[in-house]
């Protein structure tokens, strides 16, 4: 697996710094000054990597991995550290067992789901839970009775059987491919303004349409439990169970969509991004919500640049003037908001308008349709240039270099 420091640039600077906290001791062993992990938090923050791994997990390899690059070269080789932390990545993956994640939506179970396969994840719905995992979750529920958590009444029961490393990396591979399912029904159910609601986040509502319940557990094969502890949602507000009014049209819909989603050639940046989308959605805070959704434009677009971001979503609309004048008044807010703590004014308005065109980028990048075999070309698709007069200057002016290079 490629990995490389941001910009191809090791921050010298910063690995310079780190040195000064490091030392070696006569019996060989290294030690470091409190204070070092930020530094090595930020060094951390320049790695470019595709493990999926636990973040605690990847961090924990890459702390041992600059300490382990001190003893050797006392990191006069910037590179080392890298390889030592692909190392100790490749081993932790080099490990794994299958795990079983459980847990629930906010489904009404007269209706249970097809099987599906997401990213090598088996998920699985059930009206109840399936009787070998009933028992050691309720013992865990149990244990932790301090946090006074539930199931939730008529709530669709889901088991995601993962292969990974550790429970850590086990529980986040597998509420990521469920979330995965959660965001693409999200896009194809309708939505709508309901003007006569007396509370603007209700006649404005971007609330996911499927959340999850609030206990997470993850077992083994036999059903007991994999992991001592429990996952929840801290946030956690029991809603009722959502019903579905034409549920074959939706099962259809979402095997559709998934089918598309498997053939795509940048599938892993659609799964990137449609996990970050519902995880938005997820988000009680209008506010941070409204940063949340932006966060998942500029994944899907690939650019943080506002004058970019405004070119590639407004690239899709016929009346792309008012399409730019209207995410120019979002990105303002948006920056007023980083920048000044200002909470943007009709909030849940602006929320309601980005997730359409969040869901018209989903919509485009699935379907795929001009074939494209790589996102790169579909990125350099969505930022050409729209106007006529430029698009018939452009032309000329290829001519005239087909011309000048003899090929005319």
């Amino acid at each position: 697996m490629n990995i490389h420091w941001d910009n191809k640039q090791p921050p010298d600077s910063l690995i310079s710094d780190i040195k000064d906290y490091i030392k070696v001791g006569d019996d060989g062993r290294v030690s470091y000054t409190i204070g070092v992990e930020f530094q090595i938090d930020a060094l951390f923050g320049k790695v470019i990597h595709r493990y999926e791994l636990d973040d605690n997990v990847l961090y924990k390899n890459f702390h041992s991995a600059v300490m382990e690059a001190f003893q050797s070269s006392k990191l006069k080789k910037p590179d080392e550290i890298l390889s030592i932390f692909k190392r100790k990545c490749d081993k932790s993956l080099s490990v794994k067992k299958k795990y079983y994640l459980l847990t629930s939506i906010s489904l009404r179970n007269s209706f249970i789901p097809k099987r599906r396969t997401i990213n090598n994840c088996i998920i699985s719905f059930y009206k109840n839970i399936p009787a070998k995992y009933k028992k050691s979750r309720s013992e865990l529920i149990e244990k932790h009775s301090e946090l006074k958590l539930s199931e939730q009444k008529n709530y669709v029961f889901v088991v995601v059987s993962v292969i990974a490393p550790d429970v850590s990396t086990a529980f986040k591979i597998g509420i990521n491919s469920l979330d995965v399912v959660r965001s693409i029904l999200q896009i194809g159910f309708k939505k709508s303004i309901r003007f006569l609601s007396p509370q603007v986040q209700h006649k404005y509502s971007t609330n996911s349409i499927l959340s999850l319940g609030q206990v997470h557990t993850l077992h083994t094969e036999s059903g007991s439990a994999a992991f001592l502890n429990i996952w929840y949602e801290p946030d956690f507000t029991n809603k009722e169970a959502s019903r579905i009014q034409n549920f074959p049209l939706t099962e259809s819909n979402l095997t559709s969509w998934l089918n598309k989603l498997k053939r795509n050639p940048f599938r892993q940046h659609l799964l990137i991004s449609l996990t970050s989308y519902i995880n938005a959605l997820d988000r009680s805070d209008q506010e941070f919500r409204f940063m949340k959704l932006w966060s998942v434009i500029e994944k899907l677009v690939n650019t943080d640049d506002t004058k970019m971001i405004i070119k590639r979503v407004s690239f899709f609309y016929d009346d792309r003037a008012v399409a730019r004048e209207v995410l120019n008044s979002l990105r303002q807010a948006r920056n007023v908001n980083v920048h000044a703590g200002v909470k943007p004014i009709n909030v849940e308005m602006k929320n309601f308008t980005l997730c359409g065109f969040i869901e018209d980028l989903f919509r485009f990048f699935i379907n795929n349709p001009f074939k494209y075999d790589n996102l790169q070309k579909v990125i350099d698709f969505i930022s050409l240039p729209t106007e006529l007069q430029s698009i018939d200057q452009q032309i000329q002016n290829l001519k005239a270099v087909k011309k000048f290079i003899g090929k005319g």
